[in-house]
């Protein structure tokens, strides 16, 4: 069984764990002497950014060295996901790098402790279509082992996988609501934080059997049956 959550926008410095080598080294180095040749003006048209992100993309392309990172990705991302866990939460690093992908415009597939650089690139971007440009690579890394693929990522990175999944492909979605006025709603902060702490269960715990994640309680988000499906599982908070 193997996880995939999305990246996030925001990163820190933590060089403190061993690291590996890019999965897609080649790759990403054609998108990076791309992006390095952007002026400062290309490069916030790329996203649309105020002046000091533009600015602060340009900069990490011009300096970016493939072969000098320092910072395993799932522990230099600082979204909403990543603050739900910490370097202590998992005592099995290997079993930890072997279940867990990020998906990444960028570096394609990321192991928790492929080692990376701060960028900015996103698949909405305004210039290069990077789902042409990924194609089924990281279908095919995910899907190597012929795992279950719980996917814990928004649907902007799961397609990077959904529209190449084959027959007899497992991928379970797992979904985060809260009962609010009687009706079911999707708490965008909320559901962030649930996948990362979602994350950390089924790691800490080593889950194999994806059955198992339905005993998971977290924060009072339970397992609701009546709204989930075989590829579609939806935990529900009632706060009313």
């Amino acid at each position: 069984m193997k996880i995939i959550i999305s990246p996030a926008k925001s990163f820190k410095e933590n060089k403190d764990i061993p690291t590996e080598d890019i999965l897609f080294k080649d790759k990403t180095q054609y998108l990076v002497n791309k992006l390095k040749k952007y002026t400062m003006n290309e490069m916030g048209n790329l996203h649309g950014t105020n002046d000091k992100l533009t600015e602060k993309a340009y900069y990490d392309y011009q300096e970016m060295d493939l072969n000098n990172l320092k910072n395993p990705a799932l522990f230099a991302y600082d979204g909403l996901v990543f603050k739900q866990f910490k370097r202590e939460d998992f005592d099995d690093l290997d079993y930890l790098n072997d279940h867990l992908y990020i998906i990444s415009p960028l570096y394609g597939a990321l192991k928790p402790l492929t080692a990376i650089a701060d960028y900015r690139l996103y698949f909405d971007n305004k210039d290069i279509d990077l789902y042409d440009f990924w194609k089924d690579l990281i279908y095919k890394e995910v899907y190597k082992d012929n795992d279950t693929i719980i996917n814990l990522a928004s649907v902007e990175y799961a397609k990077t996988i959904t529209d190449y999944l084959k027959d007899g492909d497992r991928f379970i979605t797992i979904d985060f609501k809260d009962v609010r006025d009687g009706k079911l709603k999707s708490i965008v902060a909320w559901m962030k934080q649930m996948r990362g702490k979602m994350v950390k269960e089924i790691i800490s715990q080593k889950i194999e059997d994806p059955e198992k994640i339905k005993e998971i309680e977290i924060d009072g988000y339970k397992y609701d049956p009546y709204n989930s499906t075989s590829d579609r599982w939806v935990f529900v908070r009632d706060n009313q």
